[in-house]
């Protein structure tokens, strides 16, 4: 059977296994009322630039919860070589977006949405969309401001307790004052916003940023990444004091 052709002008594309390690059932933990993984789909709902939202998991109770909350999710099955713990979250991404080609469903633009970064604004997905879209580049991410684990203060850590300098080429003993400190920047890990034509040339070995790669700046709630439970603690002190307000 030949599936008609459909062109979606932007996909996202959150991935949600179930297997974590760090925090048990991490995607379905309850946060304040409800399970983690509903807000960043709810905050994608409410985003009318999106054409599609596709959850990719191999979790049994992940699909049937995410298949309930709006009609508009779907929800593809994940091979289970793609929900290992080292497998990059762009694999994942990749293997959904061409499914989609592979049955005629064309898209342009590929959003990465990890479901472990709750407070990120509709406003700020919107603004990376607008980076894509107008063509300014075929990639751009979320960023969060590097503060108190700055890489001038990174030290190796040597067998017998002594410590040497990681960056060797610049005198960083001359930033004694956090405020003299170089402002810098790393990825949220929230979103990586993607064109077709550059995820499709993905070759597993990097972070498919492409050549020109723009960056959104993130507030400190927005920059939250759930990773350890003492992520997953802070968060719940950021949805009380919402909803005591």
């Amino acid at each position: 059977m030949i599936l008609a052709k459909s062109m979606s002008d932007i996909i996202a594309v959150v991935p949600a296994r179930g297997g974590s390690k760090g925090i048990k059932r991490k995607n379905l933990k309850i946060l304040g009322k409800e399970p983690l993984i509903n807000f960043s789909l709810k905050t994608l709902l409410k985003v009318k630039e999106i054409n599609r939202i596709i959850v990719s998991t191999e979790d049994k109770e992940i699909k049937n919860h995410c298949k309930k909350i709006d009609k508009k999710i779907e929800v593809l099955d994940r091979p289970l070589k793609l929900a290992d713990d080292k497998t990059p979250l762009t694999s994942v991404v990749h293997y959904v977006s061409q499914q989609l080609n592979q049955n005629n469903q064309y898209h342009k633009f590929v959003l990465q949405v990890a479901p472990t970064c709750p407070f990120v604004k509709t406003n700020s997905i919107k603004k990376l969309i607008k980076i894509l879209t107008s063509k300014k580049s075929n990639c751009a991410v979320t960023l969060k401001k590097i503060e108190h684990e700055h890489p001038y203060r990174a030290k190796i850590l040597n067998r017998n307790g002594s410590f040497n300098q990681f960056i060797k080429n610049i005198n960083v003993e001359k930033f004694i004052s956090r405020q003299d400190l170089p402002i810098l920047y790393c990825t949220s890990g929230a979103i990586y916003g993607r064109s077709y034509n550059l995820l499709k040339n993905f070759t597993h070995k990097d972070f498919c940023f492409g050549k020109k790669p723009y960056g959104i700046v993130l507030d400190e709630i927005e920059s939250i990444n759930i990773d350890r439970l003492i992520d997953f603690h802070f968060a719940e002190l950021i949805v009380k004091e919402k909803i005591n307000k």
